[in-house]
């Protein structure tokens, strides 16, 4: 019983994440921002904050940290909702699961700023961190390879990947992970889950989807790949990271989610797909509620911080961050 009504109170939070077709975009913000805003940081994180090409952004810091890697997250919202302020809690939850510091930008919303705007912000913020990485491997010859990892939830995962294919083939080497939590990758008309009649999906469904679509964008951009990443063709794949995506089994977005990992996989891009079962959309950002929030959010951190083959160098970071910060072998 205890654990029903976990999931109860959880999706009932969870629920305002998402833009309802009938809910006006103002009281929509308010409502998602009185529910996950919060002052208290998890883990001990330390928040700063920074502007790149006057885009401010959280910086959050966990106290185990690999100096060579930062995590650029996208939050999601339905477009037109959600904060790095709303967004701070799990993204700090986030930052010490994978031991990284992770810059959370305050990106423009819909209806006021439509696409690509919000893109636009991320690639401004997306600059700056590859500029800082270049200037790192510049004055430090020895220092372990830089590492940047772009991360995205919800409809904040169509705008990750649009920064992807947007960017040069060469400069994409730098991003070595794409990490999706519930994404939404296909806004086109033709996207199957429009027409499903019957779904499990207790928090979205394809009016909301396609609500929020119309405020985003206009109809003639839905098909694009800078809106809807399942439309990309191998071409678009050239010097692409490897992808996690992690949603919940009940979601509507699973076959999405299924048919980008096959996608991904023919063009020889190395994916991960993480289906909880039982689970809801975006059940990651419950964690208060939901003990499956937190083991999932570990999951992706153990995904971020898998090594196939360590340098010495990175030997030498790993052994360095294991004796500052007291870690027990296991």
């Amino acid at each position: 019983m205890e654990i029903r009504l976990d999931k109860k109170t959880a999706l009932k939070k969870i629920k305002s994440l998402v833009l309802s077709s009938r809910a006006e975009v103002e009281g929509f913000r308010i409502k998602l921002e009185k529910n996950f805003k919060t002052e208290f940081l998890p883990n001990k994180v330390e928040r700063t904050e920074k502007s790149y090409f006057g885009v401010k952004c959280d910086v959050l810091v966990p106290e185990v940290c690999a100096s060579s890697r930062v995590v650029i997250y996208v939050h999601g919202g339905s477009f037109v909702g959600g904060s790095r302020e709303s967004w701070r809690g799990f993204c700090s939850s986030f930052a010490h699961a994978v031991s990284s510091r992770v810059v959370v930008p305050e990106f423009r919303l819909a209806p006021s700023y439509q696409y690509p705007a919000s893109i636009e912000d991320i690639e401004c913020v997306m600059r700056g961190i590859i500029s800082e990485a270049k200037a790192a491997m510049l004055s430090d010859e020895e220092a372990p390879a830089p590492e940047i990892i772009l991360a995205a939830d919800g409809s904040g995962a169509s705008l990750a990947c649009a920064v992807l294919f947007r960017m040069e083939e060469e400069k994409r080497k730098f991003i070595t992970k794409l990490v999706l939590f519930s994404p939404w990758l296909d806004l086109s008309f033709d996207n199957a889950i429009y027409s499903e009649k019957k779904s499990k999906d207790k928090v979205l469904n394809p009016r909301d989807i396609r609500y929020a679509a119309e405020l985003y964008t206009a109809a003639s951009n839905l098909s694009s790949i800078y809106v809807s990443p399942l439309k990309a063709s191998e071409s678009n794949f050239v010097n692409f990271p490897e992808v996690f995506i992690q949603c919940g089994e009940n979601e509507i977005l699973v076959s999405l989610a299924e048919q980008m990992n096959d996608l991904l996989t023919c063009h020889g891009i190395d994916c991960t797909l993480d289906v909880v079962p039982e689970m809801f959309y975006m059940f990651q950002m419950a964690g208060d509620t939901l003990l499956e929030s937190s083991f999932a959010v570990e999951r992706a951190g153990k995904y971020v911080n898998k090594r196939a083959d360590l340098t010495d160098k990175e030997l030498v970071e790993r052994e360095r961050l294991i004796k500052e910060n007291n870690i027990t072998r296991e």
